[in-house]
């Protein structure tokens, strides 16, 4: 194939794989939440941090940090998991749980007027 074509065809394929990445994270961070933690209705996806004895999901909404709360104290204690720590205010909650010697740590953050940023540990 001569250069003047394969140029085109190898800068296509490199933008269709680009585009692809946000889709397979897309459906990664449901892979690392699994059975053990749900998604928080209309809970935008941001990323994923890989530590050695954790994976930390965020997100984003324009809910507030207790119904964000209220929402993983249902969900997760409806998963086997026990709570050990709820603290929720206007600006802030943070949620503990454990199960089988594992925990599982949500906090959330009021940010930007409207928004609020929150992380599901596991």
């Amino acid at each position: 194939m001569p250069s003047h074509v394969t140029r085109p065809v190898v800068w296509a394929c490199f933008f269709v794989c680009l585009c692809c990445a946000g889709a397979r994270a897309q459906d990664d961070y449901r892979t690392v939440l699994g059975n053990e933690a749900g998604v928080f209705p209309g809970a935008a996806f941001k990323r994923i941090f890989r530590f050695p004895k954790a994976t930390v999901v965020t997100f984003e909404t324009g809910a507030a940090p207790a119904e964000i709360a209220t929402f993983y104290k249902k969900d997760l204690t409806a998963r086997g998991w026990k709570v050990e720590v709820d603290d929720a205010n206007a600006q802030s909650a943070y949620l503990l749980t454990s199960k089988n010697g594992r925990r599982c740590i949500v906090e959330a953050q009021r940010g930007l007027p409207g928004r609020t940023g929150f992380s599901v540990s596991l």
